[in-house]
């Protein structure tokens, strides 16, 4: 059913796109200059010595808690002590009382730094990280005072994180348009052992500018040793692939802000239970000087390059964003042309194919309904309300109740695809056999168009996809059938990519199998993946299970081929070429 030599003339445009992808990188931007000044010391057993009396102060600071506004007017004070202009903005989340506290102080131009740092804690008393970003945040004031400086900088002390970044999505919609702004810095968990860590994952495809991202790196190379960047080629796309921006910066990095965060305790942060004296204060006064180099070089220097938007660093190379598109777009093309052609001839052959498309686009909808009752019991309050922003999958445990839900999800899925399937036997007895040649042209056909609607939603996604979308539609279209054995590795054979990319989502944050399906699916009833997005997902989950059916029926029925006849032309005593089906050209095509 597939024509290898339309399938082999499709990847044409792919190879000119490979040939793009290698002649496409390009040099990084580079960092701005480091230039700390030898009166600029931070002082770490200072910052250990703020961060105890944080602790004193409020030992409790979980959001909208007494301790949490108490922490609240603590680095109010300290702000204001050291000359910086304070703004108090209050607001309201599910009842809880919450505050972020700006402090400003104005630079010679209108040009703005950022520094963020989140307040409340995820549990008691959390010295490694809110309390000692918090002690972080208030030397930066203190090492500030009385120190011109170029551009304005702004420290921001913010409320809510474990809610869902509620504060830094206020920040947000405070601060000056992006274009002012030269450049944000979070920070978190900045007392824990260890070097410190670059963040700079949205949740989206975008990535702060790299002259931004190579400017801190450079500054913890400095006082660590380390860059603290380490995402490999692979893993940047795996992360591109699936994007969650766990963290402040993610929230302004959608909100079109230029930010990294700066983590001392991992990306998902530590255990909320650190006492003081868990707090490494050598580690903390390291952070603290690579954060001042930060600082220091983003207000003597001009606003770090931009490059591309969205970007993959090889070696020591960039490679755009809009160069992976292409390539992918490239690649699924093939796919795509060999699914139409299919579906062409299999018309042209009178092959009942549109019943077929029916049932394949139905064996999404065991899915769809698994995914209706999954927002249905967050309707009810089964599930746990979903922040406005994802949040460390810490913070939602698969206790009992979360693996009911589970499983009656999952039930939901297994019962409605019997059933549909059972329905669609009995409307239609040509159904109940999907090793049918019209099914495995139906099931190419919307495979490639699935793998297209997942380019346009996430093309870095489709990329992934690319060798399992062009194994499955060799289960599907090669005739005659494959052996089972060969029909099966091309199955599993395409889900190595998609499972790894799964190994590596579960292992970045720190899950297991089961964990991770329930945070999966809280980020789908959160919203933290697109409707559009969790729609294409329904589709190509049915998919796979349709072409399981597919490719096992196709297998197990043996494949008779009676001898090609060969045409005769011209009257019963013509003796010249073709007479005798001789010639390839005799044969009819299939």
């Amino acid at each position: 059913m597939i024509e290898p030599r339309i399938y082999r003339a499709a990847f044409v445009p792919a190879l000119l796109a490979v040939v793009v992808a290698m002649f496409s990188l390009e040099s990084p931007a580079r960092p701005l200059p480091q230039g700390l000044a030898a009166d600029v010391v931070f002082d770490g057993d200072q910052a250990a010595t703020t961060m105890r009396e944080l602790i004193a102060a409020a030992p409790d600071r979980r959001a909208g808690t007494r301790g949490d506004r108490a922490a609240a007017e603590f680095v109010r004070k300290r702000f204001r002590a050291r000359g910086f202009v304070v703004e108090s903005e209050p607001f309201e989340s599910d009842g809880k009382d919450l505050v972020n506290v700006i402090g400003r102080r104005a630079g010679e131009t209108r040009s703005q730094i950022v520094v963020v740092a989140t307040r409340d804690a995820g549990g008691v008393p959390d010295a490694t990280g809110t309390a000692a970003s918090t002690a972080v945040l208030t030397e930066v004031a203190r090492v500030f005072e009385g120190r011109p400086s170029r551009k304005t900088l702004v420290l921001a002390s913010v409320d809510g994180s474990t809610l869902g970044e509620l504060g830094t999505a206020r920040l947000a919609d405070s601060l000056d348009e992006a274009g002012e702004v030269d450049g944000v810095l979070a920070i978190s968990g900045l007392g824990a052992k260890g070097p410190v860590r670059v963040v700079p994952w949205a949740n989206d495809t975008s990535r702060p500018e790299l002259g931004l991202e190579r400017t801190v790196a450079q500054s913890l190379r400095e006082e660590q040793g380390t860059g603290g960047t380490g995402s490999s080629a692979l893993g940047q796309l795996a992360r591109l692939a699936f994007p969650i921006g766990i963290g402040p910066q993610g929230v302004l990095l959608e909100r079109g802000y230029e930010a990294v965060r700066l983590a001392g305790d991992g990306e998902l942060g530590g255990p909320g239970s650190a006492t003081p004296e868990q707090v490494d204060v050598n580690a903390l006064e390291r952070a603290g000087r690579a954060l001042l180099r930060s600082l220091t070089a983003l207000d003597q220097g001009p606003r770090p390059e931009a490059g591309p938007q969205t970007y993959v660093t090889v070696v020591s190379q960039v490679m755009p964003g809009w160069v992976l598109r292409v390539l992918s777009l490239a690649l699924i093309a093939p796919a795509l042309v060999a699914g139409i052609d299919a579906f062409a001839r299999a018309r042209r052959r009178r092959v009942e194919v549109s019943v077929w498309l029916l049932w394949t686009g139905a064996a999404a909808l065991p899915f769809l309904l698994g995914l209706g009752v999954a927002n249905l019991l967050e309707l009810f309050g089964a599930t746990p309300d979903v922040p406005r922003a994802p949040v460390a999958p810490a913070l939602y445990e698969l206790d009992a109740p979360a693996l009911a839900v589970l499983i009656v999800v999952a039930l939901v899925v297994a019962l409605a695809w019997l059933g549909v399937r059972r329905l669609a036997a009995r409307s239609r007895p040509a159904l109940a056999d999907p090793a049918a040649p019209g099914a495995a042209v139906a099931g190419g056909l919307v495979l490639s168009l699935a793998l297209l609607a997942t380019w346009v939603i996430n093309p870095y996604f489709a990329l992934i996809m690319v060798p399992a979308l062009h194994l499955w539609m060799l289960a599907l279209l090669v005739a005659p059938a494959p052996p089972p054995r060969v029909g099966a590795a091309l199955v599993l054979g395409g889900l190595v990519l998609p499972a790894l990319l799964a190994v590596y989502d579960l292992a970045a944050l720190n899950l297991n199998p089961a964990e991770g399906a329930w945070y999966l699916l809280l980020l789908i009833t959160g919203g933290h993946v697109s409707f559009v997005g969790a729609l294409v997902g329904c589709v190509l989950a049915g998919l796979f299970v349709a072409l399981v059916s597919i490719v096992t029926a196709r297998g197990e029925t043996p494949t008779t081929s009676a001898p090609a006849v060969p045409s005769v032309r011209g009257p019963a005593t013509y003796a010249g070429p073709g007479s005798l089906g001789g010639t390839g050209s005799a044969l009819p095509r299939r």
